[in-house]
């Protein structure tokens, strides 16, 4: 027992390596890693060289917390400036712009630690609903080691002349809530040729973002989101940008213009004027661009895409959106939104999963035949989920059925999601998505917050062309050939004549109800699985009773 207890007691964690200790105190806020720092010396020693100090997450935003705050500040860098204690990642935040007085000698003692990265944040304080930007103090610009910077609530001014701003390591800067005007943008631009990754959030005094193909020549990404109502143009020409975010609240910027950016593969755009020349020429240039997202852009009334490189594409809420033209072989999801439906034409890979969201207007002349047209696009798709408000939205009524193919012989997995709850029930919808998709392998539905799944089981697909065979054309044949291959035919497989009109006529293969065999239903009641059995009884050819089970 005693021996037992030693080793329940036997403190592990101190025996771990120092730069596990490390690597497991770099998840906790400074103020928690010293107070486990108390456990053991070996943890204080942990502690004490530890390269990682995150002071920030708002845990000091109490006012009699901030002398405390600063005294930990002050220790933590003397201590590792004293031991020549390399830093690697430095948060902070200072929840009043009063405490800035003291950045300037922490960032002076983080450049002589080499910090690698630095993450600065500062309430903004607002004086009669102006924004008054604390300012950057200067000393940052001379941190050579420094390879990812993030600011917040400052003014910032990069200094102009040669060799005065130093950040040659820099790798990413995000800059957020912050004022920057165009001169200290040109700044940044002819002086951190390392750049990698520049984000800019809620921009003040920005009026255009331009960079040309001689500036910031690394470039790989780019985001600039919700800049303000004076941002006007975007002008970018990286060779080497791979990844470009525009988001905007006010539809600015008014101009986007993407010139040489022949590696980017992945393009965002939210509430920026975009129209359909535009879109054009933009795809004839970048020839490489696999992920495309188009969000509120409202302007937008017709996209046409030809592209054989692009992979991914979105189109939400993009206002009076009236028709779409994609020529895109290669594409392998798509996510859409459509009010009223649009003219829809597409040309994707067959592994295509497609997200739909329908939203009619009340009233829409016609619904159904134009919901059928729609989607027999996706034909061959291999998943759709689409939603709409209501389940009378997409249960096709019984006469209409008669006048119409169903559009998805050739889908294996559907999932719908209905808004709002309807009269219809799980039969009828069921009866219908079996109409609309009429040899599926799983579909599901979501009613009511509730996910209902059927999975089929059908007969072994691998038998050979007799038993499948049902109709055959024969052209430029006589007619001594013509009798001879019906007698064949009619010798060696089942052929359907004329004259008989089974349920899936109209269908390259046997529907549902001729090789199910067998069902299984997940997260239905007692009463909807009852039903569920006597209408797959009613209706398919089983080969064995239908097995029906609970998740």
């Amino acid at each position: 027992m005693e021996e037992n207890s030693d080793v329940t007691c036997d403190d592990r964690i101190s025996k771990l390596p120092e730069p596990i200790l490390h690597h497991i105190l770099s998840f906790l806020h400074a103020k928690d890693a010293a107070r486990m720092s108390t456990l053991s010396k070996v943890l204080d020693s942990a502690w004490n060289s530890l390269p990682y100090l995150n002071f920030g997450d708002k845990l000091f935003s109490k006012s009699k917390d901030i002398p405390r705050l600063l005294r930990a500040v002050d220790q933590a860098l003397a201590n590792r400036k004293k031991h020549k204690i390399s830093i690697q990642k430095f948060s902070l935040w200072l929840p009043h712009h009063h405490e800035l007085c003291y950045v300037s000698s922490w960032i002076n003692m983080l450049i002589a630690c080499n910090v690698k990265e630095l993450n600065l944040e500062v309430n903004i304080p607002i004086y009669k609903g102006i924004y008054l930007y604390n300012r950057l103090p200067k000393v940052i610009f001379a941190a050579k080691a420094l390879n990812v910077l993030t600011l917040e609530g400052f003014n910032i001014e990069f200094p102009t002349g040669d060799g005065v701003i130093k950040l040659s390591s820099l790798r990413e800067l995000n800059l957020l809530y912050v004022f920057l005007d165009e001169q200290s943008m040109q700044a940044l631009c002819t002086s951190c040729h390392n750049l990698e990754h520049l984000s800019l959030w809620s921009i003040c005094g920005l009026a255009s973002f331009q960079v040309g193909e001689n500036s910031l020549p690394k470039l790989k990404k780019v985001n600039l989101e919700y800049c303000s109502s004076k941002f006007q143009l975007v002008d970018i020409a990286a060779i080497n940008l791979e990844d470009l975010k525009i988001y905007s609240l006010d539809r600015s910027p008014k101009v986007v213009k993407i010139t040489a950016c022949k590696a980017l593969k992945t393009l965002h755009l939210k509430g920026v004027n975009v129209t359909e020349n535009w879109l054009e020429d933009l795809f004839n240039r970048l020839q490489n661009l696999e992920s495309f997202n188009l969000t509120r852009c409202k302007d937008l009334k017709n996209i046409k895409i030809t592209s054989g490189s692009l992979k991914w594409l979105t189109a939400l809420r993009c206002g009076d959106l009236i028709a779409a033209d994609l020529d895109t072989p290669n594409l392998l999801k798509l996510q859409c939104s459509f009010y009223p439906l649009s003219t829809f034409k597409l040309k994707a890979s067959v592994l295509l999963e497609a997200t739909l969201q329908l939203y009619p207007k009340f009233g829409t002349c016609g619904w159904h035949s134009k919901l059928m047209e729609f989607l027999a696009n996706f034909n061959h798709s291999k998943a759709i989920k689409f939603s709409c408000f209501y389940d009378k939205e997409i249960v096709i009524p019984k006469d209409l059925r008669e006048n119409l193919l169903p559009p998805l012989y050739g889908t294996n997995i559907l999932h719908v999601t209905f808004q709002r709850q309807s009269n219809y029930s799980v039969v009828d919808i069921i009866d219908s998505m079996l109409w609309i998709s009429p040899h599926l392998e799983t579909l599901s539905f979501t009613q009511a917050h509730s996910l209902k799944t059927v999975k089929f089981i059908y007969e072994d697909d691998k038998s050979c062309w007799r038993n499948k065979l049902k109709k055959v054309k024969l052209h430029n044949f006589t007619c001594m050939e013509k009798e001879k291959l019906r007698n064949y035919s009619l010798t060696n497989a089942y052929i359907l004549d004329e004259d008989e009109k089974p349920c899936c006529a109209s269908l390259p293969w046997k529907c549902w109800r001729h090789t199910l065999k067998k069902v299984e239903l997940q997260n239905f009641t007692l009463m909807e699985q009852e039903k569920m059995r006597n209408y797959f009884v009613a209706n398919a050819d089983l080969s064995e009773m239908i097995e029906i089970s609970l998740d």
